[in-house]
């Protein structure tokens, strides 16, 4: 599996894919609604700011985020792991909270599209997810768009793939702001079954279980993070 000592560079890194493991088997599990929006790494490096693709290609355009995200960000050099999605995200909550969804629920049919889906067989979004990939919504440069960070990769001149998720995401809370276009995601542990309502009243279908003590292995899937549907009830 990739460590840490085969990443040099931020362009080392690789977006990670989930498994096909259990989530019932992912051991000490944090709970996240899966987001629907496009997933890519993001470079912060001494202002400038790389968005790179599941193919690690760079994305031209997004000037506005582009913007949020240096002002956003509390340390010198990051690479984030999240998803692209039409913004502004809505006030309030902090990384406790769901962020954005109202305002998505109320925005155009390209974001009602983005949370609930359009077109595709269940087996078509599973394999999306599984490889990495969210589903294949439009967003164009030019318009307003919004970012929800999941994980941290990279800080000041280091990876921390070997640095266990639960403390990645403790080191994330403290290097990224909250604000109207760049926002952290909830993750929860068990009992989460009261979550599983609100999430779905806010759209999500799928959610994402991974390891407390998970390792990110750039461009592979290690085992420890699953997607599974919300169950109904």
């Amino acid at each position: 599996m990739p460590t840490s000592a085969a990443v040099r560079s931020p362009a080392d890194l690789r977006l990670m894919p989930f498994g096909q493991t259990d989530p019932k088997k992912v051991r000490d599990g944090l709970w996240e609604p899966l987001w629907r929006g496009r997933r890519v790494l993001i470079d912060i490096l001494d202002g400038r700011v790389t968005i790179r693709d599941e193919h690690n290609e760079p994305a031209d355009g997004f000037e506005s985020l582009r913007e949020a995200l240096v002002a956003a960000c509390l340390a010198d050099e990051v690479v984030l792991d999240g998803y692209l999605m039409p913004g502004p995200l809505s006030d309030g909550g902090g990384a406790d909270s769901l962020p954005g969804m109202d305002a998505m629920l109320s925005a155009s049919e390209m974001s009602r599209q983005l949370i609930l889906g359009g077109g595709g067989s269940r087996r078509d979004r599973r394999e999306e997810f599984s490889e990495g990939r969210g589903p294949r919504v439009q967003l164009p440069p030019s318009s307003p768009i919004a970012f929800v960070a999941v994980d941290l990769l990279w800080m000041d001149g280091e990876p921390i793939i070997d640095v266990p998720l639960l403390e990645r995401k403790r080191q994330l809370d403290a290097v990224l702001v909250d604000g109207p276009d760049v926002r952290r995601t909830v993750a929860v542990r068990p009992p989460v079954e009261a979550w599983f309502a609100q999430w779905r009243a806010l759209g999500f279908r799928e959610i994402a279980v991974k390891s407390a003590n998970s390792r990110y292995t750039p461009g592979k899937p290690n085992g420890e993070w699953a997607t599974t549907f919300i169950p109904k009830g």
